[in-house]
């Protein structure tokens, strides 16, 4: 699902899409391998830095890493992580249900945001 609209039963109109934060840091306490072996290969690493350009990070909470759908009319935005399978054939109903048990975004005066599930992220 690239981009979808439907109408709820209200009447209201809302727009639906993936997110998926491949830009995104996806740092969270569950990694692979001991601290000692993250340790041992940034020794090996050493040298120039591999990147060619740095990028702005932006922290997502461990529930959005792996991407979530965006619902949004006016003045609203709601996410549900993880993304449901079958959402490029779901009809307008389950899409609907999606929405209704998705996590409103409250906006804050200094640009970031908060979702139900923790503390404050900036928007990716």
């Amino acid at each position: 699902m690239t981009h979808r609209q439907f109408k709820d039963r209200q009447g209201k109109t809302w727009d639906v899409w993936q997110v998926h934060p491949d830009a995104v840091e996806r740092r969270f306490s569950q990694r692979r391998g001991s601290d000692e072996d993250r340790i041992d290969a940034a020794e090996r690493r050493g040298g120039l830095e591999r990147r060619s350009e740095k990028l702005s990070r932006t922290h997502v909470a461990a529930e959005f890493a792996y991407g979530w759908l965006c619902f949004a009319p006016a003045g609203e935005k709601r996410r549900l992580a993880p993304i449901p399978e079958g959402g490029d054939q779901a009809d307008d109903e389950t899409i609907e249900q999606w929405c209704c048990v998705a996590k409103p975004v409250l906006r804050r005066p200094s640009g970031s945001i908060e979702g139900a599930g923790g503390g404050a992220q900036k928007l990716p």
